[in-house]
């Protein structure tokens, strides 16, 4: 957006921009109304939207009837998404004919996501993209065993390797080529360049290096991004859950095979800058005019902070354009879930799954007792602004890189990102395992017995009773029993258990007051504790 030369010019810019917006809003609720008209039957072309790769589709709203089916709690769903995902200005305010039916949707928009989550690619894989660390000699020699099995064993498949190994003669792709027997133009470079103007062009994404490498690759594909698998090459390693010693076990599986995603939120944050205010000559009221001057799809976090100023930041949170807190702290950090084992976590911040959808704001040192993390719904928009009676700027970092410099009056929206970022999952716990493995947690020394005080004599004896005993235990078969269904029939061929399902069935009889039956009486031995082991045959 260019700075307009003068005054007038600013004032005629704001006033076509009012009216551009007031006949979209009028537009959209004309569309709006006229497919919420009852007892009919709408065929609704929606338009494509390039930004999302959506294209144009034509979808049959019908009026939904009173009813739980799960399948049509799926349609429902599936319908709302299809039309917000088809319209580039969804409207603000969807208007539904009942409680009921907003319910029903809204539970077939979870089993819609629990489905999502569950679901397998199959990869088709011709072009591949290799991103290694930087900076790391035995990383380098690693890529090039990488790419030369590869070349051998999957000889559809195009590699593309960093330009800065395009002259290196210590990876030496006409060797690699000359071993593996193949065509040199089956090893390609791409560059950041190349990947901003080709996001949909790569199949998979391979990472030799830690997490940084991994917030790289985010960087990399600020729009569109393919699987990204990551080898654990760095520190610590949270986003990188799979070992290169096993690549030529994991990476057949892989491309061979359907794979499960993680689609990990990311955020996009836009950076506004506010210009000095101008003054409307026709009504003399003052008009700032804000521009935006950044923009970034961050995976771990944006980071505002107080930079090198030694005074204390004055920060407004917004939460959809309502005022939540004045935060006075040395910063705040908006996470995703994937940001929460990062700078988040080292401020204060929860551990967060990943595939919860949700924002984090964590105060970085607030002087205050009272101001704790809190975790945000996606669905909101946040806006972070340098507040005007603020001593000094502020600065903002995204994924710790793209350090802006925010004056008082400007802003960060923060948004859940239309464009998530799919890492391959190695196995179900592989969350869990990682923060087992580098932070340690929930490891306590396990209780012990006391064993190592008994005799030789008494500790054999102990062995054999323990053993007993986890036989024992091993033997038993639980049996479920949901009574808020029909009720299953058992054959039970313990007599002590039949007395006490009649003694639970007395007991509700007498619940029920005094117009029922009198309650039979049961009386159980007084020298058994405990209802002994009973056999069911289902």
């Amino acid at each position: 957006m260019a700075i307009p030369n003068s005054t007038q010019e600013c004032i005629d810019r704001i006033r076509e921009t009012c009216d551009e917006v007031a006949k979209a809003n009028n537009k959209e609720s004309k569309e709006m109304h006229s497919s919420l008209k009852p007892e009919r039957r709408n065929s609704t072309t929606h338009r494509s939207d390039p930004a999302l790769g959506c294209k144009e589709l034509t979808v049959i709203e019908d009026d939904r009837e009173d009813g739980t089916e799960h399948i049509k709690d799926l349609n429902a769903a599936k319908a709302m998404i299809r039309r917000l995902s088809g319209d580039t200005h969804p409207p603000k305010v969807l208007v539904t004919k009942s409680h009921f039916q907003l319910s029903s949707t809204a539970y077939g928009v979870r089993m819609l996501s629990k489905d999502l989550s569950n679901t397998k690619v199959e990869l088709k894989v011709e072009n591949l993209m290799i991103v290694t660390k930087k900076h790391d000699l035995s990383l380098l020699y690693l890529t090039r065993e990488l790419v030369e099995w590869l070349m051998i064993h999957f000889p559809k498949i195009t590699v593309y390797v960093g330009e800065d190994l395009k002259n290196s003669g210590k990876f030496g792709a006409e060797d690699i080529c000359r071993d593996s027997k193949c065509d040199q133009r089956r090893i390609r470079y791409w560059n950041s360049k190349y990947v901003q103007d080709h996001d949909n062009f790569f199949d998979l994404v391979l990472t030799l290096g830690g997490d940084g490498t991994v917030l790289f690759v985010s960087s990399l594909f600020q729009k569109h991004v393919p699987p990204v698998l990551s080898f654990s090459l760095g520190s610590l390693g949270f986003l990188t859950n799979y070992q290169f010693e096993y690549f030529k076990d994991d990476l057949p599986a892989v491309l061979n095979s359907r794979i499960k995603t993680n689609l990990r939120m990311r955020l996009d944050c836009k950076a506004y800058r506010r210009r000095p205010p101008v003054t409307d000559p026709a009504t003399g009221k003052k008009i700032c005019v804000t521009e935006l001057v950044a923009q970034h799809q961050v995976l771990n976090e944006l980071t505002i902070d107080r930079g090198p100023s030694p005074f204390i930041c004055m920060l407004e949170l917004y939460g959809d354009n309502s005022l939540l807190t004045v935060a006075q702290a040395d910063g705040v950090i908006i996470a995703t879930p994937t940001g929460s084992t990062a700078y988040s976590l080292s401020a204060g911040g929860p551990l967060v799954y990943p595939s919860v959808n949700a924002i984090m704001v964590t105060p970085i040192c607030p002087h205050t007792l009272s101001f704790r993390p809190i975790l945000l719904p996606d669905s909101m928009t946040l806006k972070v602004r340098v507040s005007l009676k603020s001593r000094a700027t502020a600065w903002a970092a995204f994924d710790g890189k793209g350090r802006l410099e925010l004056r008082k009056g400007d802003f960060i929206t923060i948004q859940a990102s239309p464009y998530s970022f799919p890492t391959v999952e190695s196995h179900p716990t592989e969350f869990i395992d990682s923060i087992s493995r580098t932070l340690n947690w929930n490891v306590r020394e396990q209780q012990r017995s006391f064993t190592h005080m008994l005799s030789r004599k008494n500790q054999e004896k102990y062995a054999s009773d323990a053993g007993n005993a986890e036989c024992e235990e091993e033997d038993i078969e639980e049996v479920v029993i949901d009574r808020s269904k029909s009720r299953p029939h058992f054959k039970l061929e313990d007599d002590t258990l039949n007395a006490a399902e009649d003694s639970e069935t007395d007991e509700i009889e007498d619940d029920l007051g005094p117009e029922t039956t009198t309650p039979k009486t049961k009386t159980m031995p007084k020298d058994q504790n405990r209802l002994p082991q009973a056999n069911f045959t289902l």
